[in-house]
C-alpha cells in the first residue's frame, strides 16, 4: 500500500487528501482508487509488502469480525488470523499503535456513515453508532437517519435510547443489564416476616 500522496501518512482519512490507491491481495491484481471522503477499508496487501497500515486497520476498535469479513471479502477465520498477526506486529513495532491512535483521532461522522454503507448485513460499527448520535444533534429525523445509514428506524431508536450495547466497544468489557446482574433464582429470598 502506498502512503497518502497529500500528507504521506499510511492511514489517512483527511478531507484534504485527494485519493489513495490500494491494491488487493495476492489473488487478484485489481487496483481500487478510493476517494478520501469515502471511508476505505484497507485490503490485505501482497506478501512482501509493508503491512503496517493494514495491521493498524485491523487493530481499530469498534468493528466486529463479521464487519471485517464482509468488507474485506474474507472468511471469519481469516479475519481472526489477520487480527492475531496485527497484535503480534504491534508488539514488535510500536508505530502501529501510534497509527491506530492517529486513525481514531481522524474518524469523523461522515466516516461513520460510510462505514455503515459498506457493512452490508453485518452489525453497525461503533463509529457508525456515534455518527447516528451526531446526526441526531444536527436535527435529522429517525427515518432520515435510518435511510442514510441503511438500517431500520428501530435500530436508530435503540441507539438514541442507548440500548443494545452488551460490550464496551473500546475496552471489550462485558456490560450486564440489571436482570443479567441478578438472574432469576439469584434474587434475595423474601421471608414471611418482612
Amino acid at each position: 500500500m502506498s502512503n497518502c500522496p497529500a500528507c504521506e501518512k499510511s492511514l489517512c482519512w483527511s478531507p484534504d487528501c485527494r485519493s489513495i490507491t490500494l491494491t488487493t491481495n495476492s489473488h487478484t491484481d485489481l487496483a481500487t482508487a478510493l476517494q478520501a471522503d469515502c471511508w476505505p477499508p484497507i485490503v490485505p496487501p501482497r506478501r512482501g509488502v509493508d503491512r503496517s497500515a493494514f495491521h493498524a486497520f485491523m487493530l481499530l476498535p469498534g468493528f466486529s469480525i463479521a464487519f471485517h469479513a464482509a468488507t474485506l471479502g474474507r472468511s471469519r477465520s481469516s479475519v481472526v488470523a489477520y487480527q492475531r498477526a496485527a497484535r503480534a506486529a504491534a508488539q514488535r513495532n510500536p508505530s502501529i499503535r501510534q497509527a491506530v491512535s492517529d486513525a481514531i483521532a481522524a474518524i469523523r461522522p461522515m466516516h461513520g456513515l460510510e462505514m455503515a454503507r459498506v457493512r452490508r448485513s453485518t452489525q453497525l460499527p461503533f463509529w457508525s453508532r456515534l455518527a447516528i448520535l451526531e446526526f441526531r444533534k444536527r436535527g435529522h429525523s429517525k427515518i432520515e437517519t435510518a435511510h442514510l445509514f441503511s438500517c431500520s428506524p428501530g435500530t436508530v431508536a435503540n441507539i438514541w435510547q442507548g440500548n443494545g450495547q452488551s460490550y464496551c466497544v473500546l475496552s471489550g468489557d462485558r456490560r450486564l443489564s440489571k436482570s443479567q446482574r441478578n438472574p432469576v433464582g439469584k434474587w434475595p429470598i423474601r421471608t414471611a416476616g418482612r
